[in-house]
């Protein structure tokens, strides 16, 4: 580190606000950007009316929750999110080098001290601009930056066999589920006609009948001092976090959940988000609440979640926009579902939870893996950009 010098970010970079809505222009939004992977996601983010114009080679960097790092270089002109810095660096600089240097731990860390505590964290130039760090020579930066390129890409091609081949098992547990409860556990069993839109054939001695011939809705208002909230996600229900933000109303303002019974989101942007609950507590007024009567809640849980039953779910509700669109509990009451004697549902969710423990096992076993490598390469890029660990820089 003999030839690195101490500098600011504002001695390094500018910063650059020019505002533009030229539509022709590729947009970013922060959502399209990876937190720590300087990837872009496409998504349907569109410009709010307030974007800032980018040249290629420009370093951008997201200012709300800063600790998230989300830093990016396009490739091409483009229009971004006035959540961004927009940091053109200068003559000194290389770009690829300030990008890492924002990815690295050590910066990540000190802005995240530095927006603790406020309520919507964000950075700000007059702040960033300040924070001093060691830098290379123009020399050194490039080859750090190849440098890190080249192990990053490494380390990012087995985070990317990680991550498919969880995907795989992912699917295969889908799979297991939406054949076990639309098809039952012998193969072998006789069919009949349904006349379910979307599970055309069932096994003989199965019943159909409207959801609320299995289920009474649960409306009883309580307030969540009483009961704690819960939170109802993709992975089913759960005690609600600490971070989120707490609703503060007095009263009782939400629906009272026991355990066993099931919840749904009856709103389209949560497709998905449901499950039979394994505690007590409450959720929002948004939600449906049933109590199992005639169904087994551990099949209950497994069969509303299979994909061919929430598509169906969600294509019987109404609304303006998918943003709006809900299926509200008039409406699911009378939706018909296929369901096995009680004896055999005890049977299927009883399958259903040794053969999905095991792939859940298997999944969880390659997300740390995943995690671990994501850790490696955060250190890597640390160590580098921070003159902890040498690399060669000679030019070949």
């Amino acid at each position: 580190m003999n030839n690195w010098r101490k500098c600011r970010i504002k001695d390094a970079v500018d910063l650059v606000s020019v505002k533009s809505e030229d539509l022709s222009l590729p947009y970013i939004a922060l959502d399209n950007i990876v937190s720590w992977d300087a990837q872009f996601i496409p998504s349907e983010s569109t410009t709010d009316g307030n974007s800032n114009e980018c040249e290629p080679g420009d370093v951008l960097f997201g200012k709300l929750r800063p600790y998230l790092a989300k830093a990016f270089i396009p490739t091409v002109k483009s229009i971004c999110s006035p959540e961004f810095l927009v940091m053109r660096p200068n003559k000194g600089t290389h770009n690829k080098f300030m990008l890492y240097f924002f990815l690295s731990k050590s910066f990540i860390a000190y802005i995240r001290n530095q927006v603790a505590g406020t309520k919507m964290p964000r950075t700000k130039w007059s702040d960033l601009g300040s924070v001093s760090f060691m830098l290379p020579t123009i020399d050194e930066q490039e080859a750090i930056a190849a440098y890190l390129d080249r192990e990053c890409e490494k380390i990012g091609q087995q985070i990317e066999l990680l991550e498919r081949k969880a995907d795989a098992y992912k699917r295969l547990r889908r799979s297991i589920i939406n054949r076990a409860v639309t098809r039952g556990l012998n193969p072998n069993t006789p069919l009949k006609p349904s006349g379910l839109r979307w599970n055309t054939y069932i096994p003989e001695n199965w019943s159909v009948g409207r959801i609320r011939n299995y289920f009474e809705f649960r409306n009883e208002k309580v307030s969540e001092i009483d009961y704690a909230p819960l939170s109802v996600t993709k992975n089913g229900v759960v005690p609600q976090m600490d971070n989120v933000a707490k609703s503060m109303a007095e009263g009782d303002t939400r629906k009272k959940v026991c355990k066993d019974d099931f919840v749904v989101n009856s709103r389209s942007d949560r497709k998905g988000s449901c499950g039979t609950s394994p505690m007590d507590g409450s959720v929002s007024l948004i939600y449906i609440v049933l109590k199992p009567t005639q169904i087994n809640p551990k099949f209950a849980d497994y069969y509303f979640r299979c994909n061919d039953w929430v598509e169906e779910f969600y294509r019987n509700g109404k609304g303006i926009v998918a943003d709006l669109w809900t299926t509200n509990y008039a409406i699911m009451r009378n939706i018909e579902i296929a369901v096995p004697p009680y004896i055999e549902q005890q049977q299927i969710a009883a399958y259903l939870d040794e053969k999905c423990g095991k792939i859940d096992a298997i999944i969880e076993k390659i997300g740390t893996q995943v995690e671990r490598l994501k850790e490696l390469k955060r250190s890597l890029i640390n160590e580098v950009v921070t003159g902890k660990r040498a690399i060669t820089t000679c030019k070949p």
